[in-house]
């Protein structure tokens, strides 16, 4: 090797290195359809914190709440599909909401699955102001009360918590009316503060804290088994409620255009974050089952959802609101 080829071989590595201490700086954004401080947010803070400290650059998570998802899932498509920006949104703004609302673009093709964040379900709360302490109670509560006068809280009509309050009025012949909201943060205010009398919901971060505190009161949780950190709250199933039995999974997508290797990158770290002690014992606690699901398994499951929702729907008469 001559000279000049040396030379311009070290220009070239150079370069190369240099290139790759700007990607290290590039933070990576994280486009979420949760409001700051709401329950999935207490889930994609700690996993990101944890993310940025493993590959060695910013991660920084954007709050985009609202319009059933369509706003995080555009803000996603409106930056540039270089693998520097993920999203973070529950399964309804995929694979449910699309089949009720006009979307600006097609989520099973605009939107490329990376893998999953977890998956986990929601708990049916009241507030401690109210006279019901158990499910049983709610139910005779609420059968007397007058027609039209209970309200329900949702996160985003088409959401599960907005399906829970539907199958619960159908199945316990309740009479509810559902309030919605951009986020859940929004909803456990009000029904905080009463405007709202029940709300299904994550029972994670700040709900945590309000129920441990004696202010929000848990009947029963919607998913198939009880969760560990509330033993005592039973199932909607062991209540006689199987109808209204679901859980679902919150996803982790890139925007199409991504390049295959910048997908397989992002999966292989995140699920080394989600597989870490501290994060397992985190999300366990907040009733929540990580993923870290390989890409093709997880686009299988977003592909084979979307139909079944679809169909669930039609079954219902489920229309926009």
């Amino acid at each position: 090797m001559n000279f000049s080829q040396f030379r311009r071989r070290a220009v070239l590595a150079g370069l190369a290195l240099a290139s790759l201490g700007v990607m290290a700086q590039t933070p990576l954004r994280i486009i979420t359809s949760d409001q700051a401080g709401g329950a999935m947010d207490a889930l994609i803070r700690p996993m990101a914190e944890k993310l940025a400290t493993q590959v060695g650059r910013p991660v920084v998570v954007d709050n985009k709440p609202g319009a059933q998802g369509r706003i995080a899932g555009g803000a996603l498509l409106a930056a540039p599909a270089d693998g520097n920006s993920l999203l973070i949104t529950v399964q309804a703004g995929v694979v449910i909401n699309p089949h009720v609302y006009k979307y600006p673009y097609d989520p099973l093709t605009d939107l490329v699955p990376v893998t999953d964040l977890g998956r986990g379900s929601v708990m049916l709360l009241m507030p401690s102001t109210l006279p019901p302490r158990n499910f049983k109670e709610l139910v005779d509560w609420g059968r007397a009360q007058p027609k039209g006068s209970v309200h329900y809280g949702t996160y985003s009509p088409g959401t599960i918590s907005h399906f829970g309050g539907m199958l619960l009025a159908q199945e316990a012949q309740l009479d509810l009316t559902a309030v919605h909201y951009k986020a859940s943060a929004d909803t456990v205010r009000d029904l905080l503060a009463g405007t709202v009398q029940m709300a299904w919901s994550g029972p994670a971060g700040p709900v945590a804290q309000l129920i441990k505190a004696g202010r929000l009161r848990p009947m029963a949780y919607m998913g198939p088994k009880r969760l560990p950190m509330w033993p005592d709250v039973p199932t909607v199933r062991e209540l006689g409620y199987p109808g209204i039995e679901s859980d679902g999974w919150i996803g982790i997508f890139a925007a199409k255009g991504t390049t295959p290797e910048q997908v397989r990158y992002w999966q292989a770290e995140i699920s080394k974050v989600l597989a870490r002690p501290e994060i397992q014992a985190l999300y366990a606690n907040f009733g929540f089952q990580p993923g870290g699901t390989g890409s093709a398994e997880f686009a299988d499951t977003v592909k084979a959802d979307s139909p079944r929702w679809g169909q669930y729907i039609q079954k219902i008469g489920y229309k926009a609101e």
